[in-house]
């Protein structure tokens, strides 16, 4: 089963959300200027109509991270942002040195920002976190739901394992590119930590 989609769709004068992209259509040529974007959740298809920042209604500890990777240096790095108490602590960083995560591009840079944004969390007695992510694999690995067999997936298993006890991590995934301003954050610093200083 398909999840539904939400089309958002706006001019000067007009807004609107329907879960079809051939209605959508139609309903752009009869815009004037139309600004259009497609949501997997409702609410932030309402925020983009609205020009608002889409909350994701979490108050506890929460974490952003992204990755990315840079083909013109062959590196990957992640970006990070801890929420506490409304107060956001920020992270980055590049791996440059060709190891055996570079061919996995960005998706070394997710598991990697996920392995250090938990361990953090344990290091400052945070005892339960949401993690925001956009690739599966974060979740899926950490849980045991996809089997791990490239070696960084087996020593992100290993890691989840050893932490279980310590920490209850929430997981959450959304789509990039939203009206999420942590989201755009978390993006533009996973794309700054594979830039050469």
């Amino acid at each position: 089963m398909s999840k539904v989609k939400y089309y958002a769709i706006k001019d000067e004068t007009h807004k609107t959300i329907v879960e079809s992209w051939d209605e959508a259509l139609e309903i752009i040529k009869t815009y004037d200027k139309p600004k259009y974007k497609a949501f997997s959740i409702k609410e932030e298809a309402e925020a983009f109509l609205d020009d608002k920042e889409y909350d994701d209604g979490v108050t506890e500890p929460k974490a952003y991270i992204d990755g990315s990777f840079n083909s013109k240096t062959n590196s990957y790095g992640f970006g990070a942002i801890l929420i506490i108490d409304e107060k956001e602590y920020i992270f980055k960083k590049g791996y440059f040195e060709e190891d055996e995560y570079t061919s996995l591009r960005n998706v070394a840079g997710e598991i990697k920002g996920a392995g250090f944004i938990i361990n953090y969390s344990i290091n400052h007695n945070i005892k339960k976190l949401h993690i925001f992510y956009d690739y599966e694999g974060i979740e899926a690995w950490y849980t045991g739901r996809w089997k791990a067999s490239s070696s960084i997936a087996i020593e992100y298993k290993k890691f989840s394992d050893s932490v279980k006890d310590r920490i209850e991590v929430v997981f959450h995934k959304v789509k990039s590119h939203t009206n999420n301003k942590y989201n755009d954050k978390v993006d533009k610093l996973a794309k700054e930590s594979v830039l050469m200083a």
